[in-house]
């Protein structure tokens, strides 16, 4: 999750895309624009920190202080992790009130 985060602020949008579990809905749309997208996102939102909350095997509950032309869109989310070839891999996640 750490590195998923950081690669959102860097702008690493191969890594976020290599990352994503191989079900994963946005891997059907065509890779060059999905990467321009993802690495796209440090260019709108400041990511300012981010607090691990809980984890389990598979599951990762995280806060992550986020703004977005000044203002806070910072969220909690819970988000599922599967493995696959040894390799950790974002399948799905959930905001949390």
């Amino acid at each position: 999750m750490r590195s998923r985060y950081c690669a959102f602020a860097l702008g690493l949008g191969d890594y976020l895309l290599d990352t994503l579990a191989s079900d994963h809905a946005d891997r059907s749309a065509p890779r060059e624009a999905l990467v321009l997208a993802l690495s796209r996102a440090k260019d709108r939102q400041r990511f300012m920190g981010l607090t691990i909350l809980e984890v389990t095997e598979d599951e990762v509950r995280f806060f992550a202080k986020v703004f977005e032309r000044g203002k806070d869109r910072s969220f909690t989310e819970l988000s599922l992790f599967v493995r696959e070839d040894g390799e950790w891999k974002y399948a799905s996640g959930e905001l949390i009130d």
